[in-house]
């Protein structure tokens, strides 16, 4: 019967003989590297630490096989700089030794251990990651006492404006994260490090086409209609090049506006709070409505559409429609945009920040190129004029919905709400019940009843009275004075920046601030709400700044001790039960 005596009591037996001759022997060398050039405060950082073991020693496993047996352990002390998230370490080797007759897991030679962890917002210039390494040393005849030897390893803090680089990737396999204070941004510079330029721009321009499902693009699908549904027929080749000239504009005025917002810091869309852009969008869209419903023949007035081409259709009239719907999409910032802010700001260059919202821009406008072209074939369709002219009225009225849309923050939120829905309504019962086009073409005259009755319904909708509910969401306007307070009392913040301009910000008040769950986890926090529909005051300037706003809605969490957490901004409409979440995560720090 064979009898397992416990590798301890083996080690101190063989030990007594050697301790005062071994126990200064260096049976290893520790080496740190970070894995970039530095870390953001509030992002995350990776580092290795490199084991390098001296012939013929070897340490035990982090994760022994046996009881008995000591395990090797990287210890890093607890920070107020920085918090560790996880510690991995490499495989072990199965191992038999002539001082024990079963194979035991230990690692040789050269070891990596992956450490990874959070930095604190509040923090600058450099600080010390250190550490020591537990463990006890063996050859095949003997153990040495359980040591530690320590390490240390500087991990420089960038600025926002600096980007960063990777190094010493040979230790890092290809699982190296790094994070700006928002995670969820898109990390140019580390695309452009890792992954070269070709691809990255391919990337920005999968970005572009992926804003196609942001809210506020919706607007321009009937507004691409009504126009290239409006045109007069021609070749295909003159519909294709008035829809790329149409996408076009909306690419230079999209791309122009963007690199302005991250070279000056402002925010991408914010013209939309000028009464005069806003205007000027409506009176347009009032100008092509007007064409549909007969009052003159051309798509525009004929000084637009006819400059530069002298053709109905119009070149000019196309790019100039391009120009005006891009300030449309402008508002659409979302975390993929954000990460093109801050590396164009952070290169100060302005054509590459022109070229990086152009491919961007591109890869937006790329669905309404074939909406465009696809539109204006609706000419081509049998004709037996009264229908026609019925698909005109639709395309109209829709115009007419649209300029509504535009002037919105111009008009008090109590007369919208009823002013819109009634349109609806009152555009429904016209196509019902007074127009009469299209009678005699039974297939166009079930579309036009279809869409009264759905303009209708949704007005109707629209107009029920919202849900009272005693309890609501209790934000206060942001004081710097009550942000103090909030910070001093130990309860946690959320801060919600906000347009109103900006249509998911108007998402979150509708659907994820009025849920009951997060209205009843809310009283657990100080709430604060920053308006940024005017960014041009000296307080929102400085609000922006200190707390490193890009875009719209941006929503922070804000700790018990004060401290951001960074990964938890959100930036865009997000749904109760992710913001709950978050809310959640908050309270437990």
């Amino acid at each position: 019967m064979k009898i397992k005596i416990p590798i301890a009591l083996v080690t101190f037996i063989l030990l007594l003989p050697f301790v005062s001759m071994k126990a200064q022997v260096e049976i290893l060398k520790i080496d740190s590297y970070l894995a970039t050039n530095g870390a953001y405060a509030g992002g995350t950082f990776q580092a290795a630490v490199v084991v390098q073991l001296t012939e013929p020693w070897h340490i035990n496993s982090a994760r022994p096989t046996d009881e008995f047996v000591i395990a090797t352990e990287l210890r890093l002390p607890e920070s107020d700089q920085y918090s560790i998230d996880d510690i991995q370490y490499p495989p072990h080797k199965m191992k038999t030794f002539s001082f024990y007759d079963e194979a035991l897991a230990v690692y040789e030679d050269e070891i990596i251990i992956i450490v990874s962890g959070t930095l604190s917002n509040n923090i600058s210039g450099t600080i010390n990651l250190n550490g020591r390494l537990y463990y006890q040393g063996c050859n095949d005849q003997v153990c040495l006492p359980p040591a530690e030897t320590k390490f240390s390893l500087e991990i420089p803090i960038l600025a926002n404006s600096e980007s960063v680089q990777f190094q010493h990737e040979e230790y890092f396999g290809g699982i190296v994260t790094t994070d700006k204070p928002s995670s969820d941004t898109f990390d140019i510079g580390d695309s452009f490090a890792r992954k070269g330029i070709i691809v990255t721009f391919f990337l920005i321009f999968l970005g572009g086409l992926g804003l196609n499902l942001t809210p506020c693009v919706y607007p321009l699908i009937p507004i691409t209609m009504s126009y290239f549904g409006g045109q007069t027929a021609g070749k295909s080749g003159k519909r294709l090049l008035l829809a790329i000239l149409y996408v076009l504009g909306i690419a230079i005025v999209n791309s122009a506006l963007g690199t302005l917002a991250a070279l000056t810091g402002g925010l991408l869309g914010s013209s939309m709070t000028n009464p005069i852009v806003l205007i000027s969008i409506a009176g347009i869209l009032i100008a092509l409505s007007l064409s549909m419903f007969g009052v003159y023949e051309f798509g525009v007035p004929s000084v637009l559409m006819n400059l530069g081409s002298g053709s109905r259709t119009g070149y000019f009239g196309a790019l100039v429609m391009g120009l005006t719907m891009g300030i449309v999409a402008a508002p659409c910032i979302g975390p993929f945009v954000i990460g093109l802010l801050t590396y164009v700001a952070s290169t100060g260059n302005p054509f590459i920040g022109f070229s990086m919202f152009f491919t961007l821009s591109l890869g937006l406008g790329i669905p309404f190129i074939f909406l465009a072209f696809f539109s204006s074939k609706i000419d081509n369709l049998p004709r037996s004029g009264e229908w026609m002219v019925g698909v005109r009225i639709i395309f109209g009225l829709i115009l007419v919905g649209m300029a509504l849309y535009f002037i919105h923050p111009l008009i008090p939120e109590k007369i919208y709400s009823v002013l819109f829905p009634a349109y609806m309504i009152s555009s429904g019962v016209y196509l019902l019940v007074f127009n009469t086009s299209g009678e005699k073409t039974r297939g166009f005259l079930v579309f036009k009843k279809l869409v009264a009755i759905i303009a209708i319904i949704l007005g109707t909708w629209f107009l029920k009275p919202e849900s009272s509910s005693a309890d609501t969401m209790a934000w206060q306007p942001y004081q710097e004075d009550i942000y103090n307070n909030a910070i001093k009392s130990g309860k946690p913040l959320i801060i919600d920046f906000y347009a109103d301009w900006c249509i998911p910000c108007k998402e979150m008040d509708k659907f994820t601030f009025t849920d009951p769950a997060v209205i009843d986890l809310s009283r657990q926090f100080h709430l604060l709400k920053v308006d940024l529909t005017s960014s041009a005051s000296p307080e929102v300037i400085h609000l922006k700044n200190k707390f490193d706003i890009k875009g719209v809605p941006s929503i922070l969490f804000i700790d018990k001790k004060g401290n951001e957490l960074s990964e938890l901004r959100t930036l865009g409409f997000e749904k109760p039960e992710l913001f709950l979440t978050k809310m959640n995560k908050t309270l437990s720090k």
